[in-house]
């Protein structure tokens, strides 16, 4: 039988990858009896990485249709954990930040990114784990409008970027 795209491998690995990826993380978040479910928080982790950006940029950095995103939005502010405000650039807009009260999750949240992770890129030297966070988010920026920024291409990986370093602007 013939190949889509002979050695392609890679592409199967990488969507591999990401769908184990959020299994385990999603696991993680239910056996560790959370109070928000897996999207709630991966939600507010995008909030918190990307406070003060438009819901339409949040939901396709997320990779998730707008209305699912919003959704997950109007619970999340029901609880006070994040904030909704007119865009200063086009009041028909709605940008969105995460609120102080929003750290208490993220704390809750960081230590099952953190084993999910570590479970993750067990075996790897800290090297090999730079050299993978670098050269997946160049592949990224590849295939996004959204270029590598200056702190993209730093030399210290980032565990889970979704939750484990999240933290509030601002806060301690």
């Amino acid at each position: 039988m013939s190949q889509l795209l002979p050695g392609n491998a890679l592409g199967f690995v990488i969507v591999d990858l990401g769908r184990l990826y959020r299994q385990a993380f999603e696991k993680a978040v239910i056996d560790a009896g959370m109070e928000l479910t897996p999207g709630e928080i991966r939600a507010l982790a995008y909030v918190g990485r990307y406070s003060g950006s438009r819901q339409a940029v949040l939901a396709e950095r997320m990779g998730v249709e707008p209305m699912t995103l919003s959704a997950y939005l109007d619970r999340l502010e029901a609880r006070g954990l994040i904030s909704r405000s007119v865009d200063p650039n086009d009041r028909r807009a709605k940008v969105i930040a995460p609120t102080s009260s929003a750290e208490r999750v993220f704390e809750e949240a960081r230590p099952v990114a953190l084993a999910v992770y570590e479970r993750t890129v067990s075996g790897l030297s800290e090297d090999e784990r730079r050299t993978v966070d670098l050269i997946m988010r160049k592949m990224r920026a590849n295939l996004t409008n959204v270029p590598l920024s200056d702190g993209d291409d730093r030399d210290e990986p980032e565990p889970l970027a979704d939750v484990a370093d999240m933290r509030v602007k601002g806060a301690a």
